[in-house]
């Protein structure tokens, strides 16, 4: 895609099925915060992800580099698996549809500006069937199909995590190698080789590196 002008844009919300008490639900909005924090932090910033919190399960957020947003996105769902355990000891999975074209209508808050990539991104994830976690859009049919199939394989791998495993995946894909990896969670190296085995991080990965090439600015698929 050589248009400089697309950006990435993410709606996002809790996966329907969830089943959390009200007091439970009243923190959902600190964990999506600090899910994006999460990630904000660690991600070089063509990487950083603007976000607003539109209702208490329901998020926008917004990347001016679309071949950098996949490793964030995924980032995001694994931080939000393991922090929402950490807090909530319950087993909660996000979803989202990242739309990517133009934004004809930019405003300072996410939620007040529209435009192809905000339309793409909030019709595609009210099109998505319920055991779906993320789906991706773009004003090309040829990547379209590509990545509708793509993407039902990482929908089983997203809800197949383990918290121990997405936490560790949220790690690697910080670049942090196995080690480093064992040291911050105070395990071992082969523990950590048998969460990212377990979470499937080289097809992780294959999937990431995949979208980066179709969204380069070069690209002229």
């Amino acid at each position: 895609m050589t248009n400089k002008a697309h950006y990435a844009v993410i709606a996002g919300e809790l996966a329907p099925g969830t089943r959390v008490s009200d007091e439970q639900f009243s923190k959902i909005p600190d964990l999506i915060r600090a899910s994006f924090q999460a990630v904000n932090r660690l991600v070089p910033e063509e990487g950083k992800l603007k976000y607003e919190i539109i209702r208490m399960d329901e998020f926008l957020a917004l990347s001016e580099s679309p071949a950098h947003s996949m490793r964030s996105v995924i980032m995001l769902f694994s931080a939000f698996r393991f922090l929402s355990y950490k807090e909530l000891t319950e087993r909660l999975e996000l979803r989202v549809c990242e739309g990517i074209g133009p934004i004809e209508f930019a405003q300072d808050h996410l939620r007040e500006s529209d435009g192809t990539a905000f339309r793409k991104a909030s019709d595609g994830i009210g099109k998505m069937k319920r055991n779906q976690r993320i789906s991706i859009a773009t004003p090309v049919k040829a990547l379209n199909e590509e990545f509708a199939l793509t993407c039902s394989f990482m929908d089983i791998l997203i809800h197949s995590w383990s918290d121990e495993q997405a936490e560790a995946m949220f790690l690697n894909l910080t670049g942090k190698n196995q080690m480093e990896i064992s040291q911050l969670l105070g395990i071992s190296q082969p523990a950590v080789n048998r969460r990212l085995k377990a979470g499937h991080f080289d097809t992780v990965r294959k999937f990431i590196n995949r979208f980066e090439q179709l969204l380069n600015p070069e690209s002229q698929i």
